[in-house]
């Protein structure tokens, strides 16, 4: 099968191409010119640039693929403008089906995210069918591709499958998502805060695999989430404490203390031009519960792995780069099961290597 990737770059994309060349199948990736593409070095792909915003660029990139997964995206609730996401979330995904159409790709994979079916004040676990209730920028945007993607798609008689990711988990993860800076911001707070409310964990290598999934047994229309465990944030973090021999969290923030937490570090940031720990929009985030049912996928054959394995995998390659600054790492203790999941990620590039030939790569112009 012959495959095109947007956002091939981002953690669900770089996880998804190697996942995608691990099963055999032919890759084609699609980034902007000017993209960090650190996380396709040295994979067996052909390399297409462009950009979803340029509709021009998709259509040739789309030629003679089967299946065409749409990953780019912009994850983030910090130096965004509300109208840039939702411009990049609606309008390139429209371009996105269109060029799939034109192109005659048989189906089309959405990467959404769990955000879009809300979250609740209560331990409520929701599901494809729960209604979103989100009002920050980026909840807002998904909502609006899923919507525009759905609606596209059925006008053109193409079939799209959307999947909703938990918060993912994992390696290849330069530009630092929201995802794995929980495991940073632990970690550099010296008064290791937690606060309630909870989320749902899940590794981005499984993730990958229920993309593939979808592509293959899911249902046109539909929603998918994949997710693994729902936890609440004390064990979370206790999770994360545990796992890189740091100390646990001394402190329990309520919304209040964590917006004002949020909006010092903002102000910090603003002077310091470095990402904050938290934002205000992750503050008001605090007591709720973002806790998901992936049944609908797992009767796809989708089996996530714990989200403690999922930590561990995460904490191994943030260990390995800038991301935790040398000096913190010197004081953590990683338990041997970090260790064991970076061995895991080694063996699985080794694969890669072993079996593919050299990446190669070619520029589209309009």
């Amino acid at each position: 099968m012959k495959v095109l990737v947007t956002g091939a770059n981002g953690l669900v994309g770089a996880n998804l191409v190697r996942e995608l060349l691990h099963a055999g199948h032919e890759v084609r990736a699609f980034v902007r010119q000017k993209s960090d593409r650190r996380s396709l070095e040295g994979l067996a792909v052909e390399t297409v640039f462009g950009d979803v915003l340029d509709a021009d660029s998709l259509k040739p990139a789309a030629e003679g693929c089967d299946v065409l997964f749409h990953a780019a995206a912009v994850f983030a609730y910090w130096n965004h403008p509300a109208a840039a996401l939702k411009k990049i979330a609606v309008e390139g995904t429209l371009n996105t089906v269109n060029a799939a159409h034109a192109a005659g790709v048989g189906r089309v994979v959405l990467t959404s995210s769990t955000v879009v079916l809300g979250s609740a004040t209560e331990k409520q676990v929701r599901d494809e069918s729960s209604p979103g209730n989100e009002t920050d920028a980026y909840s807002a945007a998904k909502a609006a591709q899923e919507e525009a993607g759905f609606a596209r798609a059925a006008e053109l008689g193409l079939e799209l499958v959307a999947v909703c990711p938990g918060m993912c988990l994992g390696a290849y993860d330069y530009r630092l998502s929201p995802s794995n800076a929980i495991v940073c911001s632990y970690l550099k707070d010296p008064w290791k805060l937690t606060w309630p409310g909870g989320c749902n964990l899940v590794s981005v290598r499984d993730v990958a695999r229920g993309h593939l999934l979808v592509a293959e047994k899911g249902v046109p229309g539909e929603r998918y989430v994949l997710g693994s465990e729902n936890l609440e944030w004390p064990a979370i973090h206790r999770l994360i404490a545990e796992l890189c021999g740091a100390s646990p969290s001394k402190y329990t923030a309520n919304h209040t203390s964590a917006y004002l937490a949020a909006t010092a570090q903002e102000f910090v940031s603003w002077l310091t031009r470095k990402p904050p720990l938290s934002t205000r929009t992750q503050a008001k985030m605090v007591g709720r519960y973002y806790w998901y049912n992936h049944e609908r996928a797992a009767a796809l054959g989708y089996s996530p792995r714990p989200a403690r394995e999922a930590l561990a995998e995460a904490i191994a390659w943030l260990l390995s780069t800038p991301h935790i600054p040398m000096p913190l790492r010197a004081e953590l203790q990683p338990l041997a099961e970090v260790y064991a999941a970076w061995e895991t990620l080694r063996a699985s590039a080794e694969r890669l290597r072993q079996g593919k030939a050299p990446a190669r790569s070619r520029k589209r112009t309009a």
